[in-house]
């Protein structure tokens, strides 16, 4: 029985098939706008769209035909780079990017971030008003925990809630010694959003709305290994034991590794970056906790960065006197 290993996670990519039924678990908090019928979305990654018809990039392309499939218009805006770990960055004012439409309602912004991307689909291609749903992915690896700051699939979702439309992000687990349990998994992990964004719409807000103001998801979607398949070998897919409404774990994630060229380091010279892992337990209720138990992981993402009000009052503690 294949182990897995949260710490190795962070980014591969490849193609799908299969179908999952949202599981039990947590009820999936709302959002965005009134919508009956098809929505409007914008869909984008980190990832971007490369290839013809997104060969590249298979997982955008498997999410986009889910929900065209459901009935949505789905427009992509998406980076025409591979642009993961770039976070929440913006092109400085002035910069020249190129804009390509490859096919009808996809569109590549180049070197543009997952942001650019968000923020040109906003300017240029919902002219008649905003789209009623940002989806971003699926990104093939976990983006959880500290993760999320650096993530562009995270971040391009947070960027639509910050132009007060619903936005939610996608991403699937990667397992280097079972590549194919990921490429089986993008279909199901599709219809999971699709599933999702029905649920959304049974349960609007008293507003009208999908989901508070403000407030978007971050989903990561586990692999979960069922019976070897005879016939190869290989451990067949696994649905997940439902979904689970979670916390982000805080603390690091990412060691920094910068190996010197000259072979003395702090000294001024070359150096090549390198990554580690922080081998830390999952807390109770956090994200990572509830993938390492196979359930789907749910966490509230939010554009209000203010923190809780025990920490209000160390500020205000800290605050008075001062000039």
């Amino acid at each position: 029985m294949m182990k897995r290993s949260v710490r190795a996670t962070v980014c591969v990519a490849v193609v799908a098939a299969t179908a999952f039924v949202m599981g039990p678990a947590g009820a999936a908090p709302a959002s965005g706008p009134e919508a009956s019928g098809p929505l409007n979305i914008l869909l984008t990654n980190d990832d971007g769209w490369r290839g013809t018809g997104g060969a590249d990039t298979p997982y955008i392309v498997a999410l986009r035909d889910a929900l065209r499939a459901a009935g949505h218009h789905v427009v992509v805006a998406a980076p025409g780079t591979d642009q993961s770990g770039q976070g929440g960055r913006v092109s400085s004012r002035g910069q020249k990017l190129q804009v390509a439409e490859p096919e009808k309602d996809v569109w590549t912004v180049t070197p543009g971030s997952p942001s650019d991307s968000v923020y040109f689909g906003m300017d240029e291609l919902f002219p008649n008003g905003k789209p009623d749903l940002v989806v971003a992915g699926i990104n093939p690896g976990f983006n959880f925990g500290a993760l999320v700051n650096h993530s562009g699939t995270f971040n391009a979702a947070l960027t639509g809630v910050e132009f007060g439309v619903p936005a939610l992000a996608m991403s699937l687990e990667t397992q280097p010694d079972w590549p194919a349990g990921t490429r089986l998994a993008a279909r199901p992990a599709a219809s999971y959003v699709v599933d999702l964004i029905e649920r959304l719409k049974a349960r609007p807000r008293s507003d009208g709305r999908l989901m508070p103001r403000g407030v978007g998801l971050n989903i990561n979607y586990p692999l979960v290994e069922g019976p070897t398949d005879p016939t190869t070998g290989d451990p067949r897919l696994a649905t997940p034991k439902g979904t689970e409404p979670t916390t982000i774990q805080g603390g690091a994630f990412l060691v920094p590794d910068f190996t010197p060229d000259n072979d003395n380091p702090g000294s001024p010279g070359t150096y090549t970056m390198g990554y580690g892992t922080v081998d830390t337990s999952a807390d109770a209720g956090s994200d990572i906790k509830a993938i390492t138990d196979d359930y789907v992981s749910m966490s509230a993402l939010q554009d209000d960065h203010d923190v809780d009000g025990g920490t209000e009052g160390w500020l205000r503690g800290l605050a008075r006197g001062m000039r």
